[in-house]
């Protein structure tokens, strides 16, 4: 291969690299306290948006006040389509995926099993809502009773993890 080639194929490989989207990250570890001061829970949120709200991502620690873990695990952050004053904007908000834990207050096992996430729609301020990412609970998953003894889950124990698998701006306002 002669010099002009190589010169020709080095500057097509350096525009490749120079043409690469490069998303910036940016997220801060933060703290959140009960009204008493105890540690309530403990994770990553995004930063550009921390003036306004606590959007979750990454791994996240959550306490009760007796400073025993109540549940960890991952989030993710999206977007969801609103109506609003200007015209159509991005509402924010933040879902479970991938394996949680979580645990009763005396500090056992309550449950553990990995999010199934599936598309759900969402009343939005505009017609015809949106669609979001949210986490189920299936069969796969584990519960324990109080003891740490696998136990069959009540619809009261599956909805009360379920419930909070979506965490949109209202929920993390502080």
């Amino acid at each position: 291969m002669n010099a002009a080639k190589q010169s020709i194929i080095l500057i097509l490989i350096l525009i490749s690299f120079n043409c690469k989207t490069v998303e910036k990250v940016s997220e801060k570890n933060t703290k959140e306290y009960y009204k008493t001061g105890e540690l309530k829970a403990t994770g990553l949120i995004e930063e550009d948006f921390s003036k306004y709200s606590n959007y979750r991502k990454g791994l996240w620690k959550e306490f009760y006040k007796s400073g025993k873990q109540k549940e960890s695990g991952n989030y993710k952050l999206d977007t969801y389509t609103n109506c609003c004053t200007g015209g159509i904007c991005e509402t924010y908000y933040s879902y479970k995926y991938g394996e949680w834990l979580y645990y009763h207050e005396n500090g056992k096992l309550k449950a553990k099993g990995i999010y199934k996430i599936i598309k759900k729609h969402k009343k939005t301020s505009c017609e015809g809502g949106d669609k979001i990412n949210y986490g189920v609970i299936d069969n796969s998953w584990k519960f324990f009773d109080l003891k740490g003894n696998k136990i069959e889950p009540t619809e009261k124990n599956i909805s009360e993890i379920q419930k909070r698998s979506v965490l949109d701006s209202w929920d993390m306002t502080n």
